[in-house]
């Protein structure tokens, strides 16, 4: 069969079997035996627990359930609410709170490296004190969706880091090819509040007394930086370490789990049974569903590239479009259309080792474009009407609309394009500070 063909015909059985219910990791099974049946290959299914076994046998593996359970167990604790209220008090500016919303989606999600964690961690908290302080809902909720966006950019990276994985790509220079896009584009959430709220507090001088009364309010409230301070260093000696080559991914989220839990038994006292069982059940769930994801998806990768379709598909590609260019935005936009409906670590297991060819090829940095669908699978967590964080903001906000929440994140959807484009435009944004580590 036509390896073209072949991608496509299995490609879309996926897909079906997804919209039908049945779970991600047992579509891309059963996707993959039914086309391995067609090709005559069936009794290649007998060996396909020992691949997906194979596919985990990597050391850098380790790494996922441990940053898994450091982000557990900070989401968990009051951790979140104290690192976003710790900043809303220090910025007091027009859209202040929304700034310092940015900043907790921001350090929370280099702690938790989840975007659905972050956006309800943050959210919870955020979402009812900027409406307390006169933000417009679709404003606050929609800050709230974008911000939670930064968790799978912002070291330490699940999705990196299976991306290194599965393209053999250090991981290491990809954690701090992270770092500065992650930066940029929380400046630019942060600007974007601080003008939107400049014009609609002029607009609506009413909302500036509303805002005065509740900061008062919450002068008298204590929200001690000593208690968040230690996450904050924690997460600085990781980049410190990541930085320095002191340690490697592996090493380092054992590290910041064993520090986790410390840390929170010592501020915040939790000590309950119950919750420590909640929390070991919740990381082995999201452990397993990531891995399992990870294998089958390994096996589906290598039936198509057994079959030759990974170098059809980067050669066909190049061909349609005769333009590396072209074929790098025909590729953005795919991502973003399986990112509305798939989860990231999902999608760069699956498609990474498929494109990794044409990037090659192309002549493109395979840690520069780790960062770009990385930030490109950003946009499809907030994408309408699919996207993740709409439906996580939408729980804790239940009595705005749906309508409101999509309108309110559609700014942040753009500023991400945005992002993109500088990203295409100049790769050392992202490539600057591992070349300065490793001096490439």
């Amino acid at each position: 069969m036509d390896p073209i063909i072949l991608s496509a015909l299995t490609v879309g059985l996926l897909l079906l079997l997804i919209f039908i219910g049945l779970p991600i990791a047992y579509s891309l099974a059963v996707s993959t035996l039914v086309m391995m049946i067609v090709t005559g290959s069936g009794h290649d299914a007998l060996y396909i627990a020992e691949y997906a076994f194979q596919s985990l046998d990597s050391i850098d593996l380790v790494a996922v359930p441990m940053f898994i359970f450091m982000g557990t167990i900070i989401a968990v604790s009051p951790a979140g609410k104290d690192i976003y209220r710790a900043l809303s008090l220090a910025l007091p500016i027009p859209g202040g709170l929304g700034v310092a919303s940015v900043g907790g989606c921001t350090i929370f999600s280099a702690m938790s490296g989840s975007s659905p964690a972050t956006a309800a961690a943050i959210g919870s908290s955020a979402i009812p004190e900027m409406n307390a302080r006169g933000y417009p809902p679709a404003l606050a909720c929609g800050l709230v969706v974008g911000g939670g966006t930064l968790g799978i950019l912002t070291p330490p990276s699940i999705v990196l880091l299976l991306y290194g994985v599965v393209t053999g790509t250090s991981i290491g220079q990809l954690f701090m090819a992270g770092v500065v896009p992650a930066i940029m584009v929380a400046a630019m959430f942060s600007l974007y509040v601080v003008w939107t709220m400049w014009r609609y507090q002029a607009a609506h001088p009413e909302v500036l007394e509303i805002s005065r009364r509740y900061e008062e309010q919450e002068g008298r409230a204590k929200y001690p930086l000593l208690r968040v301070l230690p996450f904050f260093l924690m997460v600085l000696m990781i980049m410190v370490a990541l930085y320095g080559g002191w340690a490697t991914p592996s090493e380092l989220a054992s590290v910041g789990a064993v520090a986790s839990i410390l840390l929170v038994l010592a501020i915040y006292r939790v000590t309950s049974f119950a919750v420590w069982s909640r929390l070991l059940l919740k990381t082995v769930r999201d452990t397993s569903m990531v891995l399992i994801i990870a294998a089958f998806a390994y096996y589906l990768g290598s039936f198509l590239s057994y079959n030759g379709a990974v170098t059809a598909i980067s050669s066909g590609l190049l061909e349609l479009f005769g333009n590396k260019w072209l074929t790098l935005l025909a590729v953005w936009l795919m991502m973003l259309v399986l990112g509305t409906f798939l989860p990231p670590f999902a999608i760069v297991v699956i498609v990474a080792p498929m494109f990794l060819p044409f990037v090659l090829e192309s002549g493109f940095d395979p840690v520069w474009f780790g960062v770009l669908i990385t930030l490109n699978m950003e946009l499809g967590c907030i994408t309408p009407p699919l996207g993740i964080n709409l439906f996580v903001v939408k729980s804790i906000a239940s009595k705005v609309s749906m309508k409101e929440i999509m309108l309110g994140s559609l700014p942040f959807f753009f500023i991400l394009v945005f992002a993109s484009l500088l990203l295409v435009l100049f790769p050392q944004i992202a490539l600057w500070l591992p070349e300065r580590m490793w001096g490439a």
